[in-house]
This record gives structure tokens, sequence and C-alpha cells, in this order.
């Protein structure tokens, strides 16, 4: 059975398009004027380093009661630095959200978000003046870890989950970490995300910065804004070619946010995007330093 507050989750179906359109249109991607520029950065930044290199932009995530309390004290730090955030809810592990048949459970859901809803007036200025470039809620709801290959979260279930987020938090654009075949089914979403590795690239592609060019591409053509990643802690390249392929990366004009998984190195086999990033190689850092005017548009 299917949580007990499922119908007080239920949209009708005239609700259901009313949402999508709307989160269409208040969520698809900004036109940037001259001399703007696309944020670029990496997914857990602390904040002791978010503009290092002229970094703009970073992933952070947030959870429970203290995370609510981080996030506050997070966000006139970044406004102050003139950093654009992404602001990842609740845990991001789809398999914690689901019940005996693999629904959501929006009991699990309304749990979660619980203590971020509670301060979504003292959110709503950094939303207005762009310090929240938008919202993450679940990590690779297309394909959760732990299940069959052919599983994904119900895109529809999805939609009803954002479009709870926006009934606090307004226009902000909302996504999870998924590709644009994804998310172009999920009513209301405004963000895809594309996550590439070197060595796992699609069969038809041999340069992860032409899958981007790719995805990307889809996700406009649906009015989503895209984000960009080159991962960094599973990607067994080299620090020059792995600067050089995102310096790449930031220069396709349809890549809205530029990042990396991930600045912390964890347990990981490679180099995470911190360590890499203060390597003394004057290669490296000359490709560091080109990364900002290829942000620019």
């Amino acid at each position: 059975m299917k949580s007990s507050n499922w119908r007080r989750w239920r949209r009708t179906s005239i609700g259901l398009v009313t949402l999508a359109l709307a989160g269409a249109l208040l969520a698809s991607p900004v036109a940037l004027g001259d001399g703007a520029a696309i944020p670029w950065g990496a997914m857990y930044t602390p904040n002791e380093h978010l503009t290092d290199g002229g970094m703009t932009g970073a992933v952070k995530a947030y959870r429970g009661t203290r995370g609510a309390e981080t996030l506050l004290a997070d966000l006139p730090v970044a406004s102050e630095r003139g950093v654009r955030l992404i602001l990842t809810l609740g845990g991001v592990s789809p398999g914690d959200y689901l019940d005996a048949e693999g629904s959501l459970d929006f009991e699990i859901v309304e749990r979660e978000l619980a203590p971020f809803l509670e301060i979504a007036e003292a959110i709503a200025p950094y939303i207005e003046s762009g310090t929240v470039w938008g919202i993450r809620f679940l990590d690779e709801p297309h394909d959760p870890s732990g299940y069959p290959r052919s599983f994904e979260i119900d895109p529809i279930e999805l939609g009803e989950a954002y479009a709870r987020i926006r009934e606090h938090f307004g226009g902000v654009r909302i996504g999870s970490t998924a590709p644009p075949a994804y998310m172009i089914r999920v009513p209301g979403a405004g963000v895809s995300f594309g996550q590439v590795v070197h060595a796992k690239l699609p069969p038809d592609v041999t340069d992860p910065v032409d899958f981007h060019r790719r995805e990307s591409a889809l996700a406009h053509e649906h009015g989503l804004a895209y984000v960009a990643s080159l991962n960094a802690n599973t990607n067994g390249v080299d620090d020059e070619t792995f600067f050089r392929d995102y310096r790449r990366m930031c220069e396709i004009e349809s890549v809205d946010f530029a990042t990396s998984w991930q600045w912390p190195q964890g347990h990981h086999p490679c180099p995470s995007f911190g360590i890499r990033f203060a390597t003394a190689d004057p290669a490296v850092q000359t490709e560091i330093a080109a990364i900002p005017a290829a942000c620019e548009r």
C-alpha cells in the first residue's frame, strides 16, 4: 500500500499540468546578459574554499534540523562572496524514500523536507537575489542504487514532491541528479544534471565534452537548465587532462552551471577536485586560470 497521506499529495490532472507548465516557465534557463557568466565550481566545497581560483558556484548538501541551521549560516557567506548555490535538501538516496512497492513514501518526503520548509521565508530573499540558483532533491532517481537497473522512481510521483517544494519556494529551479531524458518526464522539473567520467562514456561518444554538448542541447530543447559535471574522485585521468576538459565543458553555450563530484576526497580511488585544484603543476594552473573566461556568456 502507498503511504496514508498519498491522497493529499495527489493533484488533479488539470493541477498537474498547470504545475508542470508553471515550473517550466519559472525555472527555464535564464538568459544571461552581456558580460555574465555561468557559475562554476564543485560539489560540497567548504566555505573557506568557495572562491578559490575565482570559483562562483557550489552544490551544497543539507539534512535535518542541524542542516537547516547550517544552511542559514551558509547563505549570507555565499551572498557576500558572489557565489551561486544549488541546495541539496534532505537525504539523497532514493531507496530511503520508497515503500514496499517501490513508490515514493510521502510521509518520508514530508519528514525530510520539513526542516527546510519551516525556514522558507528566510531562504526566499536568497532565491530572489540569485544566490540560490536551484534546489536538488534526490540523487539518480532514474536508476537508484540497490535496485535492478531497469528500476526508476515514477516521474509523476517525483513531480508531486517538487510541487510540495515549490509551494514554499516559488519559482526556484528544482531538479534531481538525473539526465535530461528522465527529467523531461518529471512535471515541474526545471533543471537536469549530466555526470560523466572519461572511462565510462556512452558507446557512441569518445569525448566527455561531446557528451555534455549533446545532453545540454536536449535539456534546452525541453526548457530545462543543464548542470554539467566532470567527476573527479572516480576519474582516472591526470590533472591537466581533467581541467582541460572541465574548461572545455564550460565553453559549451548550453551549459548553465558547471560542477564536479566532488571537492572532498572521501573514500574514493582518484584525487578529489580540491586535491587536483591545489596541484602546483604550471600546466594545470594554466587550465584552471582559463576557466572563468570559458564561463562567460
